[in-house]
């Protein structure tokens, strides 16, 4: 809401004062004046076949007024000098949990572990911002989950997928009994499983129905419908998967909703089945090849996938870091990077080094038979490895990726907020993926993929100003996406510094 100062009655010297003081504060705090006018500035977007400059750009509330080669008139404006910086939109990362405070027990009583979590909670949609990430999409919340991260002051635009789990399958096996049905409600009773997993007391069957299921995820005003093809982690294959049937039922419920259905599934075997009941969205990389990797190229059967993936025009999120960010609990100096002091609270990164904050790298650890942490990073770089492969034959074939970092894919301190969306990047470009190719999928690509278009995605007049003003060209570096001078959101200009973690 943009501020208006009374003029009536109040002495004219004074009214400047406060026109000075409101200024000032909206470039510190991105509270915004009346209007913004950034001048000569260099436009990068997505529709644009290259750089453009130098341009005006009027931003009038929360929206681009205009955009002109020819000076603007508008007397009353915030100005900012654009010379020798590049506009670009706002950066949407399709993949992300913000109810997950990063490397913290989910549950716990104790008063530390709770302190931590409300501090982790305050800077985490300022450290998307800080790595210029002005949307977001939380592929599985809910309004009561969604709260935390929308009242705080300043924050990403969010959007949402409701999870829609089968009775007992991922990821409600990691969520105790007791609480299970209350934190993911909208789970899905397969009559065929009833035997294995039975209906829960007191529950009625017609509530759960695949139906009534997406019935409820659309009336909570979701974006969209996740399900979870997904049989268990390491030599675990236990867990309950969706039917074919399930998901076409889904699927058919979600289209009649104009929802779209993403699918958690990472393994050939699973992605092969999501495909075959029917989903719109692959919401993860493809890193389980289920065979051996030759030294280059893809197995005829990756290959073969792969291409049907193109040729239906599946969405899909590499989320390289997935399984880099576990790799980096395994590395002895991942702490000590200092971006991360940049986007995590101090009394948190404390603790992440200590015995207490380490819990679920030991876990990690013991499951994998105590071998060596040198051995983990290894082996998780050759997992990570098969999935860039597989995205680099995505693009090749002209497929339009999503960037989407699943930020934070467990209790894991390596995926940090912002900065995990911008290593994203990095290993897209690790990939062989050009950088235009990152820059699409970083802005137009998930506006598309997810309707977003009208009001995201490019910086053209209409459009929602959820803008960065960058310090170098992200066409030409990788390193510009790092390089952020301001976040514009929704019209208020926010200085970087400002959104440094506390």
């Amino acid at each position: 809401m943009q501020h208006r100062l009374k003029q009536n009655g109040v002495p004219t010297l004074r009214r400047a004062l406060l026109r000075a003081a409101a200024c000032l504060l909206s470039v510190g705090t991105g509270v915004a004046s009346a209007d913004v006018l950034i001048e000569n500035v260099t436009l990068v977007s997505p529709e644009l076949s290259r750089a453009v400059g130098p341009r005006n750009v009027l931003i009038r509330g929360e929206r681009i007024a205009a955009i002109s080669d020819e000076p603007i008139e508008a007397p009353k404006v915030q100005r900012v000098n654009g010379r020798g910086k590049f506009l670009t939109p706002g950066v949407m990362d399709s993949h992300v949990h913000t109810v997950d405070a990063v490397g913290l027990p989910f549950v716990s009583d104790d008063p530390e572990i709770q302190s931590l979590r409300n501090e982790y909670f305050k800077q985490q949609p300022r450290s998307y911002l800080y790595f210029g990430v002005t949307q977001v999409l939380d592929t599985n919340s809910s309004p009561e989950f969604n709260r935390s991260f929308l009242d705080q002051p300043q924050h990403p635009d969010l959007f949402w997928c409701g999870g829609a789990p089968v009775l007992n399958g991922y990821p409600t096996v990691f969520i105790p009994p007791s609480m299970r049905y209350t934190l993911m409600p909208n789970w899905i009773y397969e009559p065929a499983n009833a035997e294995r997993h039975p209906l829960p007391a007191g529950a009625d069957a017609k509530d759960h129905t695949p139906e009534a299921v997406v019935e409820r995820i659309a009336a909570s005003g979701a974006n969209c419908v996740k399900v979870f093809v997904e049989d268990g982690f390491g030599e675990s294959s236990e867990w309950p998967v969706p039917s074919e049937e399930t998901l076409r039922r889904v699927h058919a419920a979600a289209r009649a909703k104009g929802l779209l259905v993403l699918a958690h599934a990472n393994a050939l075997t699973w992605q092969k089945h999501a495909l075959a009941g029917g989903v719109d969205v692959l919401a993860h990389g493809l890193w389980q090849w289920e065979q051996a990797s030759p030294p280059e190229g893809l197995p005829s059967a990756i290959a073969a996938h792969l291409r049907n993936v193109h040729q239906r025009k599946i969405g899909y999120q590499p989320t390289f870091r997935v399984i880099y960010g576990t790799a980096d609990l395994f590395r002895s100096d991942t702490l000590e990077d200092p971006t991360y002091a940049k986007v995590v609270p101090r009394n948190l990164l404390a603790w992440y080094a200590t015995d207490a904050g380490q819990w679920h790298k030991q876990e990690l650890k013991a499951s994998l038979g105590n071998v060596p942490d040198t051995k983990i990073v290894q082996m998780h770089m050759q997992i990570g490895n098969q999935n860039l492969r597989a995205a680099k034959y995505l693009h090749d074939l002209g497929h339009p990726l999503l960037l989407a970092s699943d930020t934070p894919s467990g209790p894991i301190y390596g995926n940090q907020p912002g900065y995990d969306t911008y290593r994203e990047m990095r290993a897209m470009a690790q990939a062989g993926i050009p950088l235009d190719a990152i820059f699409r999928a970083a802005t137009i690509n998930n506006a598309r993929q997810f309707g977003l278009e009208r009001d995201y995605g490019t910086v053209q007049a209409g459009k929602i100003a959820n803008l960065l003003l960058l310090n170098l060209n992200p066409l030409e570096t990788l390193r510009a996406w790092d390089s952020i001078d301001k976040v514009i959101l929704r019209g208020k200009v926010i200085e970087r510094a400002t959104l440094v973690a506390p």
